[in-house]
């Protein structure tokens, strides 16, 4: 192994704090991992890191190594990052995140096309919750939600709209709330699910605002469902669908029920007051690279082209009560020019 290699596997390993956890992070085994840090250890002749069973403690002058292999990390990033601006074609690996709604929504139905038009970047997507971007291990991620943190590099690609919406089965059954003061006997989801990174502790500074409607100076808090909580958005659309809630619902994703009488919009007049947003959240280094630049542009791209799909069937829909699928987004505009 080259001491460069264990420089940058014990940079991890101080990263994370366990051998499993840097292990994970590199897409490395234990094995792997363990020998790095014997090697070092032997060739300093010192201690680095006191174990336990589950984790590790970086010694002192554990630390001070830690210190010195997250610069080497960082001016080599620094490297790949300037070099790769001198290139005359988008290349090299992209680490992607995203939620399972984001990679469902806008990743895997046109992930192909971007593979395509870029032969020379690799491409690697994680899909989970609450992930943030991190050296060696995400460049982008793509959320979709509210964030509390302006100190995070991010780029706004888009306004999300989100509706009410019942099925059939449901209304049939409960009645269809005419004002918010009917939504009181109702069982609604609130907006908690729509941003994974709010619903426990994590790194991702993020918050979900409460579920609020308003029609002009009128503004309306409604009361939420907690017998099931879930941070799958196509979950709550299911639970939707069998008829057993009320919810908000990203207006991209129920247009289709809507469209086939599948689904009932609830009180149309009204908007939810605080829609998420789509951000690319990355590493300040990496702003002006290539193969980021491309794909923060192809992903706008595919919501200019939702846009352009579906917006004319929910103007059709609802030619009173305006349905602006990503209110942000001027695909007229973009289209002409």
């Amino acid at each position: 192994m080259e001491k460069s290699d264990a420089f940058k596997i014990f940079a991890m390993v101080g990263d994370r704090g366990s051998i499993s956890g840097a292990a994970r992070a590199l897409g490395e085994s234990k094995a792997t991992v363990s020998r790095a840090v014997s090697r070092l250890e032997s060739l300093y002749n010192v201690r680095l890191v006191e174990r336990t069973t589950r984790r590790i403690t970086l010694t002192e002058v554990g630390s001070v190594l830690h210190a010195r292999c997250i610069r080497m990390r960082e001016e080599m990033e620094d490297a790949d990052a300037e070099i790769a601006t001198y290139r005359s074609s988008p290349a090299g690996i992209l680490r992607i995140g995203c939620t399972s709604d984001v990679a469902k929504t806008l990743l895997t139905p046109n992930l192909h096309e971007f593979l395509d038009n870029y032969p020379e970047i690799d491409v690697r997507v994680r899909v989970g919750e609450r992930l943030l971007p991190e050296p060696n291990i995400l460049d982008v991620v793509l959320h979709c939600g509210w964030l509390s943190d302006s100190r995070l590099t991010a780029r706004k690609i888009a306004e999300v709209k989100n509706i009410l919406v019942a099925s059939q089965e449901y209304v049939q059954a409960n009645g269809i709330p005419t004002s918010p003061e009917d939504l009181e006997d109702h069982s609604i989801i609130g907006n908690f699910y729509l941003d994974a990174a709010a619903v426990e502790p994590g790194p991702l500074p993020a918050y979900v605002p409460r579920l609020e409607i308003s029609r002009g100076q009128e503004r309306f808090t409604l009361p939420t469902y907690h017998r099931f909580l879930s941070t799958d958005h196509s979950q709550i659309l299911e639970l939707v669908k069998h008829g057993r809630v009320i919810a908000p619902i990203t207006g991209i994703w129920a247009l289709p029920g809507l469209l086939s009488g599948e689904l009932v919009r609830i009180l149309p007049d009204y908007e939810i007051s605080e829609s998420p947003q789509l951000y690319a959240l990355y590493l300040d280094r990496l702003a002006s690279i290539p193969k980021l630049k491309v794909l923060l542009d192809f992903i706008e791209e595919i919501v200019r082209r939702l846009t352009k799909e579906w917006q004319p069937q929910a103007d059709k829909l609802f030619p009173k009560q305006n349905l602006v699928l990503f209110p942000s987004i001027n695909f007229q505009a973009k289209n002409d020019a």
